[in-house]
């Protein structure tokens, strides 16, 4: 039985670095969710194109133009929020700096995660309580964790690369998931 298997917390802080990589893919799929199609958008969509079919079907002189015209709406409605957001936001994204993470290690503890960072000549020292914390995505790369100290925000993206240098995403999991719910969806 080895030491992570015995104590679910980190007996030493781990080195903490995101890549720009990692903080961009973080960015585009959280972006992602906020420009879904929604169900009342689905439902408009379909009742637009079942009335233009039946209007094609049932009227048999160029006054179907109109329904053509409603049809092509719809797919060129569908393509802009399929593709074009997404090329849009990349785009954007691709425009901004992100933040130059390093020198900062992270731990995790029964009563939050810690964080230390050189700060100077001093080890500057912070934990966010799991009780901070007031969202949370979980996807196959990453857990990305949200919270709020003090009216201020902030936000962890940690890497699932981390889980093999014994910073334990279970863990993390189990708390989240009993003091703030489950995790969003993406």
């Amino acid at each position: 039985m080895t030491a992570k298997n015995v104590y679910a917390y980190t007996l030493q802080p781990v080195p903490y670095e995101v890549s720009e990589a990692e903080q961009r893919n973080a960015q585009l799929v959280l972006s992602r969710s906020n420009y879904k199609i929604g169900t009342k958008a689905w439902l408009i969509m379909g009742a637009i194109i079942a009335l233009s079919l039946l209007g094609i079907l049932l009227i048999k002189n160029y006054s179907t133009v109109f329904c053509w015209v409603a049809i092509v709406c719809v797919v060129i409605y569908f393509l802009v929020r399929k593709f074009g957001i997404e090329w849009y936001v990349k785009r954007k994204l691709n425009e901004t700096p992100v933040q130059e993470i390093k020198g900062i290690r992270l731990g995790v503890q029964p009563h939050g995660i810690s964080m230390q960072q050189q700060v100077g000549m001093q080890m500057g020292n912070m934990t966010v309580g799991w009780k901070d914390i007031y969202e949370w995505y979980n996807t196959p790369e990453f857990i990305l964790i949200n919270f709020k100290i003090k009216d201020q925000q902030g936000a962890y993206i940690l890497p699932k690369r981390l889980d093999s240098k014994n910073f334990p995403f279970a863990t993390i999991r189990k708390h989240l998931t009993e003091t703030v719910g489950e995790p969003k969806s993406v």
